[in-house]
């Protein structure tokens, strides 16, 4: 009886162990199917933009306004150089100007005297053509006169030499209209020299306004490690700024997932400071390239390709950029190890 017992026994234990390994296949079927159209990653980390915060001018850190993760507004002040040396190139600078411009009315006060002396000059000229014509009249009158011996020949003579150095006077007067016209010249010089002061106290004034930082960002301030009195170079990076207007997550997706992306897909992503509490996140962008160990291109050269080939593939993998919205601040912190899974999880439903 146990021996017709137990034979009955085993198709039953064959038919249970049969439909647990069928649901098992099922359920893998079933689970890579999900994967697949839902890809999601545990290589993921939060980001968000950040401002090294600099000065384009150097000089002595005079005034401090903030502290290593301090939390910062637009327009807040974050710290002052010393602005002494800036102040006395922007004295300097104004009274470049000052001259300049004292010079540009110099310059017109002599181009009107010699506009004036031009206007002298060709009245002189005028003056001189209507004395060489009435020299030239008067000889022209005596001439026959003095041919037929009606007037003493000294007098004729006289004439000629009037008549010559009205000629000559009036030459000379041409010459001193001319050499005034030229002698006039313009401002060009004066007004450039005066354009270029201005901008060197444009410029000065902007250096001085250089040394009072303000924020251009909301956000929080990062590796911060010097004090007041520190002398910075010009563009030096004082510290950085983490903008909090927007966050993302990054992370890495294997190539052949990539197809089921799209962008404007919700994400569900989890942060390692809370994992219980999910963030919601849109699809902003996808990975067009990545660096490649096994083969280089040199300028001008051949690429290079390894000889060694493995034989187990493994798929290469991009990044895939969502952003995130603010409801949890506190779980949001550059480079905080995160998952993310697309078109599902909690925050997608």
């Amino acid at each position: 009886m146990d021996k017709v017992s137990t034979a009955r026994r085993r198709p039953v234990g064959k038919i249970i162990a049969i439909v647990c390994i069928g649901v098992a296949i099922l359920y893998g079927v079933h689970v890579a199917r999900v994967d697949h159209a839902h890809p999601s990653t545990d290589d993921g980390s939060l980001d968000a933009e950040v401002v090294h915060v600099a000065s384009t001018v150097g000089g002595r850190l005079i005034d401090l306004r903030v502290d290593l993760n301090q939390h910062v507004r637009r327009g807040d002040l974050l710290y002052r150089l010393d602005p002494r040396p800036y102040e006395l190139v922007v004295a300097q600078a104004a009274a470049n100007l000052a001259l300049a411009e004292a010079e540009v009315a110099n310059q017109q006060r002599a181009v009107g005297v010699k506009e004036a002396n031009v206007v002298a000059a060709s009245q002189g000229v005028l003056r001189a053509r209507a004395d060489r014509d009435l020299a030239a009249r008067t000889v022209d009158r005596l001439r026959p006169l003095s041919a037929s011996h009606y007037i003493p020949l000294q007098e004729y003579d006289t004439a000629q030499t009037a008549l010559h150095n009205a000629e000559t006077a009036l030459v000379q007067a041409q010459q001193a209209s001319a050499a005034a016209q030229i002698a006039v010249g313009d401002l060009n010089s004066s007004l450039a020299a005066r354009d270029a002061a201005h901008a060197a106290l444009d410029h000065a004034r902007y250096e001085l306004e250089q040394t009072t930082v303000y924020a251009s960002q909301d956000g929080y301030v990062t590796s911060l490690h010097v004090k007041t009195g520190e002398i910075l170079a010009p563009s030096q990076a004082l510290f950085t700024l983490i903008a909090d207007d927007q966050w993302y997550a990054v992370g890495n997706f294997r190539e052949n997932d990539l197809h089921t992306i799209r962008i404007g897909d919700c994400a569900t992503v989890y942060s390692m400071i809370d994992r219980h509490t999910p963030i919601q996140g849109v699809v902003r962008s996808i990975g067009r390239g990545v660096a490649s160990l096994d083969s280089a291109d040199l300028a001008r050269g051949l690429p290079i390709v390894a000889r060694e080939m493995d034989w187990v593939h493994v798929a290469q993998r991009f990044p895939v950029r969502v952003e995130l919205d603010h409801q949890h601040p506190d779980l949001l912190r550059v480079g905080a190890t995160t998952s993310i899974a697309v078109g599902s999880g909690p925050a997608c439903r």
